[in-house]
C-alpha cells in the first residue's frame, strides 16, 4: 500500500511539471515579436534644376528630392534666394506648404517684381528637420528681360494655332520654342512674331504626345552659358482616333481603333461611342459591350476627346447571317432529337438561346468553326418542314433550307412470328447512326440497336414469355426531358422456347453433347438440378461436355432462363443416359 502511495505522488509531480512546461512554452510563443527598425542616418539629397521660367514676370524655380530621410521630422522646406549688392545683403526664404516627397518640385515665385532684370541671383533648396537642416548645392539664375503673358490651362488639338501676348521684338535672336524641358531639335516648334512684336503664334506640332499635358517654353542661353527659360503656354493636348479601316463587324468582334496616344493613360479623356453608348477607349474594345442594350443593325460610331465629339464618316454595320448557309445533314429527323447541321456560327451573331423550330425552343451549337458544322436539338413538334429561326435585338434570321421532321414509323417487318433471340428486320423512318429500342412487352425494358442503313434496322427479339404482342420502336428525347417517343405498333407472335433434340443420347464423361431447338439465347442447361458449363451458346444450339463427376444414370435435360423479371424452364422429351 505504501509503495503504491509513493508511485502516485511521483506521477502527480511529473504531471504538474509537464503542464508547467507547456504553459511556459505557450506564453513565450504567443508573445508578438517586435521588429526594430534602425534609424535612417543617410542625409536627405536635394539637387537644383534649371528654372522652368526665367522671365521677369513669371519666375518659376525647380528642384528634385532624390533621397528623403524617413527618420527626420520635416519642419519646413522651400527655396532660399540670396544676393550681395554692395554693402546690402538680400536674403529671401520661400517655404512650400505641401508635404515633402521624393521627386520634382516646382515653385512659382509670388513676387517676381522684387528681382531685377539682367541680374544674377544665388539660390538653394533647404529642408529643415528636427535633426538639423539640409541644403542643396547653390546655383545661380538670371532674371530675363523677356516679358510673357503665358496661356495656361489650354485644351488644344494638333494643328490648332496658339497665340501668346508679351514683348517679343527680338525674341527670335536669343530664344527657340520647344515643348520640352531641354532644347531638342525634334521637339522644336516654329513660331512667328506678330502684332509689332506684342504677340507670337505657333501651331501645335504633329509629333507632340497626345492625350497628355504639355508645356511650351522659350529656351535660350545667357551670356555666361546658363539656360534661360520662359513658359509660353501650358495645356492638355487632345487625343485623336484614326477612323476604322472597316465599318462592318460581327457582334463578337473587337473594335480596332488605333489611338494617337503613345503610352495609354487614364487621363487621355478618350471615349468611344457606338450608337448612344460611350465607353473609355482602350486597345480592347468589345463591340458587344456597346450594342448589347441597343436595337438595330446600323450605328453611328466615333469618339469624344473631352472637348470635341467626332463622328466617323460611315456608320458601323453589323454582319448578318446568311439564310442559305444553314443545312441539315440527315435527310429527315425525329421530334425531340439532336442532329448534325451546317450553318452560321450563332455566337458571331449573339444567337445563343434565341433559336426556335416550329415555334418551340431549339438548341443550336456550332462545334467546328472552320467547317461550319454543329448540332441542333429540336423539341416535340409535329411532322412537317420548318425553317430555323433566330431572333435578337439586332437580327431576325429565317433559314431558306427547311428541317424535315418525321416521327418514327414502322412500315414492314421481316417476321410476324419468331422466337426470343431471333433477328428481325424492320423497315420505316429509321435514321442511320441513331439508336432505337424494340419494345415488345411493356413490363420489360426495350432492347436497343443502332441503325446502320437509313430506312431499316435489325433487332434481336429479347427474352420474352410466349404470346401475342404489339411491338413498337422507341427512342429517348434528347431535349433534356424524361420522355420516350414510340412508333406505331405491329403484331408480333413470340413462340415458346423449345428443345427439339439431344445428341448423342448415350454418353460418357467428357462427351460433347449438342442440344438443338429455338429461342435458347440466355438459357442454361441443367442436369439433376445442376447447372452445366456450356462450350457453345446460340439461339438454336447449345453444346456442353458431360462432367467427369456426373453419376451414371438416365437424366431428363432441361434449360432454364432467369433475369429477375422472367423465369422459364423447358424440358427435352428424350433422356440422356450417362454410361
Amino acid at each position: 500500500m505504501k509503495c503504491n502511495y509513493v508511485i502516485k505522488q511521483i506521477t502527480g509531480r511529473q504531471t504538474i511539471a509537464f503542464l508547467c512546461s507547456i504553459l511556459i512554452f505557450l506564453t513565450v510563443s504567443c508573445v508578438k515579436e517586435e521588429i526594430v527598425v534602425p534609424p535612417d542616418k543617410n542625409p536627405t539629397d536635394v539637387v537644383l534644376l534649371a528654372p522652368e521660367s526665367n522671365a521677369g514676370n513669371n519666375l518659376i524655380l525647380a528642384a528634385e528630392i532624390r533621397y528623403l530621410n524617413n527618420s527626420d521630422v520635416v519642419q519646413s522646406h522651400g527655396f532660399l534666394i540670396e544676393k550681395y549688392t554692395g554693402e546690402n545683403y538680400v536674403k529671401k526664404e520661400y517655404a512650400i506648404t505641401t508635404s515633402l516627397t521624393s521627386g520634382r518640385i516646382t515653385f512659382k515665385v509670388p513676387d517676381p517684381e522684387h528681382y531685377e532684370e539682367g541680374v544674377y541671383y544665388s539660390y538653394r533648396y533647404f529642408v529643415r528637420t528636427d535633426q538639423g537642416i539640409y541644403y542643396s548645392q547653390p546655383a545661380r539664375f538670371l532674371v530675363s528681360s523677356l516679358k510673357v503673358k503665358p496661356q495656361e490651362d489650354l485644351t488644344v488639338a494638333v494643328g490648332e494655332i496658339i497665340t501668346v501676348e508679351g514683348e517679343f521684338v527680338n525674341v527670335a535672336e536669343n530664344y527657340a520654342l520647344y515643348y520640352s524641358y531641354l532644347p531638342s531639335e525634334d521637339q522644336k516648334v516654329p513660331f512667328e512674331v506678330v502684332n509689332s512684336g506684342k504677340s507670337i503664334r505657333f501651331k501645335v506640332p504633329e509629333g507632340i504626345e497626345q492625350g497628355n499635358n504639355a508645356t511650351f517654353r522659350f529656351i535660350g542661353k545667357d551670356k555666361n552659358g546658363g539656360q534661360l527659360s520662359a513658359i509660353v503656354a501650358q495645356g492638355f493636348i487632345l487625343a485623336t482616333l484614326v477612323p476604322p479601316a472597316i465599318y462592318t463587324y460581327y457582334v463578337d468582334e473587337n473594335l480596332q481603333l488605333p489611338s494617337s496616344v503613345r503610352e495609354y493613360n487614364d487621363n487621355a479623356r478618350l471615349q468611344v461611342f457606338v450608337g448612344n453608348v460611350f465607353l473609355k477607349h482602350s486597345n480592347y474594345l468589345r463591340l458587344y459591350d456597346f450594342v448589347k442594350s441597343q436595337k438595330g443593325k446600323t450605328f453611328p460610331i466615333g469618339y469624344t476627346n473631352g472637348r470635341d465629339t467626332i463622328t466617323f464618316p460611315q456608320p458601323l454595320q453589323l454582319n448578318e447571317a446568311d439564310p442559305d448557309e444553314f443545312k441539315m445533314i440527315p435527310e429527315y429527323v425525329h421530334p425531340g432529337t439532336n442532329f448534325e447541321v451546317v450553318g452560321p456560327d450563332p455566337g458571331r451573331f449573339d444567337f445563343y438561346g434565341y433559336a426556335t423550330v416550329g415555334n418551340k425552343k431549339a438548341y443550336y451549337l456550332l462545334r467546328d468553326n472552320t467547317l461550319k458544322k454543329g448540332e441542333l436539338a429540336i423539341d416535340d413538334i409535329p411532322d412537317g418542314e420548318y425553317p430555323l429561326e433566330m431572333k435578337n435585338s439586332f437580327f431576325s434570321y429565317i433559314s431558306n433550307n427547311k428541317i424535315k421532321v418525321k416521327s418514327v414509323h414502322i412500315s414492314s417487318s421481316s417476321h410476324r412470328e419468331c422466337y426470343a433471340g431471333d433477328k428481325i428486320r424492320l423497315k420505316g423512318t429509321f435514321i442511320q447512326g441513331r439508336s432505337y429500342g424494340l419494345r415488345i412487352d411493356p413490363a420489360q425494358e426495350s432492347y436497343f440497336s443502332t441503325c446502320n442503313t437509313s430506312g431499316e434496322i435489325m433487332f434481336e427479339v429479347p427474352a420474352t414469355k410466349a404470346g401475342n404482342y404489339q411491338a413498337q420502336v422507341t427512342y429517348f428525347s434528347e431535349m433534356g426531358q424524361q420522355k420516350n417517343y414510340y412508333s406505331n405498333a405491329i403484331p408480333l407472335q413470340v413462340k415458346a422456347t423449345v428443345i427439339n433434340s439431344i445428341s448423342p443420347l448415350r454418353a460418357t464423361a467428357g462427351t460433347l453433347i449438342t442440344i438443338e431447338g429455338h429461342g435458347l439465347n440466355g438459357y442454361k442447361v441443367r442436369i439433376a438440378d445442376r447447372e452445366i458449363q456450356h462450350t457453345l451458346s446460340q439461339n438454336d444450339k447449345i453444346q456442353f461436355k458431360v462432367p467427369d463427376d456426373l453419376p451414371k444414370g438416365k437424366y431428363r435435360v432441361n434449360a432454364r432462363f432467369f433475369n429477375y423479371v422472367i423465369e422459364n424452364v423447358v424440358f427435352a422429351s428424350d433422356y440422356l443416359e450417362i454410361l
